[in-house]
């Protein structure tokens, strides 16, 4: 009986370890506060978006160099890439603008 029970331990904790590399490494969300500007540029990403160029599944711990790879390629607005949800996902910088419309009251 114990023996079973460690497999399906080592069952789980395997599981565990494929969900986190298939997830991705990536994290496209970076809250306001923690931004800082450069010459007009804010040096976090503004605006995350999908690559339109990566071809196929984008696993994290496999083809987050490739992805970075395409998205700079992409454009040279673009600051870096990874997978996140098996896409590739591009980083893109925010000019003065964006920042200061997205900082802009909103009136209901």
């Amino acid at each position: 009986m114990a023996h079973s029970a460690g497999k399906n331990l080592s069952a789980v904790v395997l599981l565990l370890v494929a969900i986190a590399a298939v997830g991705g490494t990536y994290t496209r969300r970076i809250h306001g506060a923690e931004s800082a500007s450069v010459g007009g540029y804010k040096i976090f990403p503004c605006n995350d978006h999908q690559s339109s160029n990566f071809k196929g599944v984008c696993f994290g711990l496999i083809h987050d160099k490739a992805c970075k790879r395409v998205c700079l390629a992409e454009s040279s607005d673009n600051i870096s890439g990874g997978c996140d949800l098996l896409q590739c996902w591009c980083q893109s910088r925010c000019t003065s603008e964006t920042v200061a419309a997205a900082s802009a009251p909103i009136l209901a």
